[in-house]
C-alpha cells in the first residue's frame, strides 16, 4: 500500500513538473549519425580518387591508399593526401551539407603524418552567397602513427552550410594519410513520449535500430480533377498555391483559397464545399475585374492562408502571405495580409516582412501558437560541375508568434533558416534521367502529433531550353517527404515522391503542388493538390499548359510504413521513451498470415518481465487502432516516468505508428 501510495505521488510530481516547466524534460544531447559521404574514403572512381570530396587549387595527390586506419579491416583503404605545389593551399574539402546557426557541429578524423609540412583538419562554415564565414581548425601532429583529431564549433549566424577540409598552407609540402572522417551536430533527444502523440516513421529520431525491415513510402490514392478553370479570370489554370480548411470556423464546411494565372497576372480566389468534393466559386463582391465584382476574386497575387482562432483582435482572424511589392516595385519581399472573413485583406503597412519574393506556404502550430513560413529563395552554390555558382532554389523556414516579426526557428539573428535543398542525391537522381540537377521549388509544412511533415516540391531541371518558360528551367516537379522535429534539422530519408505524377499525357503529368493544410480524419489524410499537363518550361508549340486541382489521400499515419515481407521476422528497436500513458496503441496493417508482437524493454535493454515477447499477444489483420497486450499485464500503469524501449517483431505487414493512451 506504502509503495502504491508513494508512486501515485510521484506521478502527481511528474505530471505538475511538466505542466509548470516550459522546458523539456527527460532530455539529453545526442550526435547526430555522419553527415558525410564516403567519410571512410571506401568509395572511389576508376583513377582511385575519392569520390564526394571536391579538389581545390594546389592539389597534387589526392588518392587512396592501403595504409588504413589501425583496427580496420585489411581491404579497407585511406586517403594519401600529397602536395608538391609550393605555390598554392591544398584542399580537399567535402560536400556541402545544409547546417543550421547556433547549433555545435563537430568534426573528428583518424591521421598518420608520413613527410614534409603538416596538415590542418578544418570545419568550415558558409552562408547562401558561398562565403566562407566561419572556420575552426586543427594541426596535424609530426606523428607517424594513426592518431585522432577533434574540431568542433557552433555554427554562426546567417550559416547555411558545412563542410570539411583537409588542407596544408601555402609554400608547404607533404605527406599525410586520412580515415574515418565524420562530420555531427549535436541536438537535444527527449525521452518524454506525451499521451496521444503518435510517432510515426518518417525519420530515425526514436530508432535505434532495425533488422529485416524496410522503410517504404506510399504513393497517395488521387482523385480526379475537382476545380477546374471556368471563369474568364482563370484562364487555363487554376493552381492550388493555397489553403484548404475545414470547420474552420467550426461547422463552416470546406473552404478553399487558391490561384488562378491569367495573361501575367496572378489572383488569389475562393471556394466553398459541402463534402470536399463538389465546389462552388461565389461571388465575393469584391474585386472589380474588367468592370465587375460578380467573381470570386480575393485580391491580385496568390498566397496562403491561415485562420488563428486564437487571435485576440478578430479582424486579423485570418492571415495571408504573398508577395508584396512596395515604392513602385523598387522595394518587394513577402509581406502579409490581414482579415475578418477571409476574403475582404487588408495589408500590413510595415510591408515586406521578408525578403526575396516567390513561392511561400504558411502553417499554424496551435500547440506552440506558431506560425510557420516556408519561403523559397535562392542562393549561390557550387556543388555541381554543370552550372557552377548557379541560382539554387531552395526552401527556407522562419517563426513568428504575430505573423509580423519572423525569425529563425533557433532564434538568432537571422529571419530564416536553410531546411531543404538539393543536394548532390537529388542531382545524382536528375542526371540518371538525362537531366542536369535537382531543386526545391517550395515546401508545405504540417504540424502533425510528434513531428513537423514536409512536402519539398523537388524541381528536376532537365533543361534550359524548352517552353516559353525555359529560362527559368524546363522540367517535372512532384513532391517528396521531409520532417523535423524542432524546424532546424530536416530529414529526407527516402526520396520516392509521395504524390507521384501521372502516367504521360495525364492531366497531372508535368508538375504538381500541395495545399498548405492537410485534413485528418480517423482513418484518412487528405491534402488537396494543384497540377499541370506540362513541365515547369510552360506551354510549347503545340500544347498548352492546364492546371487544375484534385485531393491526394492516404491512410491515417501512411505515408510512410515500415514493411517486412514475411520470410523472416524482422525487429524495431525505439530509443529510450518515457510514457505516462496506460496502453500502447499500434495503427499496421498485417497480411494473412502476418503478427506483430512488443516487447518492452529497460534502458539497458533488457526484456521486463511480464512483457517479453514470450508474453506478447500477436497482433493481426489490419487495424488503425488496436492496444499492444501481454498475457498477464494489459496496462503500463506502474512504468509511469520509467525509461523503456519498445520492440516490435514483425512478420508479414506493415507498421505504421505507435503511441500512449490512457
Amino acid at each position: 500500500m506504502r509503495n502504491s501510495i508513494h508512486s501515485l505521488l510521484s506521478f502527481i510530481w511528474l505530471l505538475f513538473f511538466l505542466k509548470a516547466t516550459s522546458q523539456p524534460v527527460f532530455t539529453e544531447v545526442q550526435q547526430s549519425e555522419n553527415l558525410l559521404r564516403n567519410g571512410d574514403f571506401m568509395a572511389r572512381d576508376p583513377l582511385q580518387r575519392p569520390l564526394n570530396w571536391l579538389t581545390g587549387a594546389g592539389l597534387q595527390t589526392a588518392i587512396l591508399s592501403s595504409q588504413q586506419h589501425h583496427g580496420k579491416q585489411p581491404d579497407d583503404l585511406s586517403l594519401k593526401l600529397q602536395d608538391s605545389s609550393q605555390t598554392l593551399d591544398l584542399v580537399l574539402r567535402s560536400d556541402k551539407h545544409v547546417a543550421a546557426p547556433n547549433v555545435n557541429y563537430r568534426v573528428e578524423a583518424w591521421a598518420k603524418y608520413s613527410n614534409g609540412s603538416q596538415q590542418r583538419l578544418l570545419l568550415e562554415f558558409w552562408d547562401q552567397n558561398n562565403k566562407c564565414i566561419a572556420v575552426s581548425e586543427a594541426t596535424i601532429n609530426a606523428d607517424t602513427s594513426w592518431q585522432r583529431y577533434h574540431v568542433e564549433k557552433k555554427a554562426p549566424d546567417q550559416t547555411t552550410h558545412v563542410t570539411v577540409s583537409l588542407t596544408s598552407a601555402k609554400e608547404a609540402t607533404g605527406l599525410v594519410y586520412w580515415d574515418d572522417v565524420s562530420l555531427c551536430y549535436d541536438f537535444v533527444y527527449s525521452k518524454l513520449l506525451p499521451l496521444n502523440r503518435r510517432e510515426l516513421f518518417l525519420d530515425d529520431y526514436r530508432i535505434q535500430s532495425m533488422n529485416e525491415v524496410q522503410r517504404l513510402v506510399h504513393p497517395a490514392q488521387k482523385s480526379k480533377p475537382l476545380i477546374r478553370p471556368t471563369e474568364p479570370w482563370e484562364g487555363s489554370s487554376v493552381y492550388i498555391y493555397g489553403t484548404v480548411l475545414k470547420d474552420e470556423p467550426q461547422g463552416s464546411g470546406y473552404r478553399m483559397w487558391y490561384t488562378a494565372y491569367l495573361d501575367g497576372q496572378y489572383y488569389l480566389c475562393y471556394a466553398t464545399s459541402v463534402n470536399g468534393l463538389v465546389w462552388k466559386k461565389p461571388a465575393l463582391n469584391v474585386f472589380n475585374f474588367r468592370g465587375s465584382t460578380r467573381n470570386n476574386i480575393c485580391q491580385t497575387g496568390g498566397g496562403t492562408v491561415v485562420y488563428d482562432p486564437d487571435a485576440a483582435d478578430s479582424n486579423r482572424r485570418y492571415k495571408l502571405m504573398s508577395v508584396s511589392y512596395q515604392d513602385s516595385g523598387r522595394k518587394f519581399g513577402y509581406g502579409v495580409w490581414f482579415s475578418a472573413d477571409g476574403f475582404r485583406w487588408k495589408e500590413y503597412k510595415g510591408n515586406p516582412v521578408l525578403p526575396y519574393a516567390d513561392v511561400s506556404n504558411v502553417s499554424y502550430d496551435r500547440d506552440q501558437k506558431l506560425f510557420i513560413a516556408t519561403t523559397k529563395q535562392r542562393m549561390v552554390v557550387s556543388n555541381t560541375s554543370v552550372t557552377p555558382n548557379k541560382m539554387d532554389r531552395a526552401a527556407f523556414v522562419s517563426v513568428s508568434k504575430d505573423f509580423i516579426h519572423w525569425t529563425a526557428p533557433d532564434a538568432t539573428g537571422s529571419s530564416w533558416l536553410l531546411a531543404v535543398e538539393g543536394d548532390m542525391i537529388d542531382d545524382w537522381a536528375v542526371r540518371a534521367k538525362g537531366g542536369m540537377e535537382g531543386q526545391i521549388y517550395g515546401m508545405t509544412v504540417y504540424p502533425y502529433d510528434s513531428i513537423y511533415i514536409g512536402m519539398p516540391w523537388t524541381f528536376d531541371v532537365m533543361n534550359y531550353k524548352s517552353g516559353i518558360f525555359a529560362g527559368y528551367g524546363d522540367g517535372p516537379i512532384q513532391p517528396q517527404l521531409a520532417t523535423s522535429r524542432d524546424l532546424q534539422h530536416w530529414s529526407r530519408l527516402d526520396r520516392d515522391p509521395v504524390i507521384p505524377l501521372g502516367k504521360a499525357g495525364a492531366w497531372d503529368d508535368g508538375t504538381l503542388y500541395t495545399s498548405s493544410t492537410m485534413q485528418v480524419a480517423e482513418k484518412e489524410m487528405v491534402i488537396y493538390y494543384g497540377a499541370m499537363n506540362l513541365p515547369h518550361g510552360g506551354d510549347k508549340k503545340d500544347q498548352k499548359q492546364v492546371a487544375q486541382i484534385a485531393t491526394a489521400s492516404w491512410r491515417r499515419d501512411g505515408f510512410v510504413s515500415l514493411h517486412n515481407a514475411g520470410d523472416d521476422e524482422g525487429t524495431v528497436v525505439t530509443k529510450a521513451i518515457v510514457t505516462q500513458g496506460s496502453h500502447l496503441q499500434v495503427n499496421a496493417k498485417l497480411l494473412v498470415n502476418g503478427r506483430i508482437r512488443v516487447e518492452i524493454l529497460d534502458e539497458d535493454g533488457k526484456p521486463i518481465p511480464g512483457y517479453t515477447s514470450a508474453d506478447a499477444v500477436p497482433l493481426t489483420g489490419d487495424n488503425y487502432l488496436t492496444t499492444a497486450r501481454w498475457k498477464n499485464n494489459n496496462a503500463l500503469n506502474h512504468l509511469h516516468g520509467r525509461a523503456i524501449k519498445l520492440k516490435f517483431y514483425i512478420k508479414g505487414g506493415d507498421l505504421y505508428s505507435y503511441w500512449f493512451t490512457n
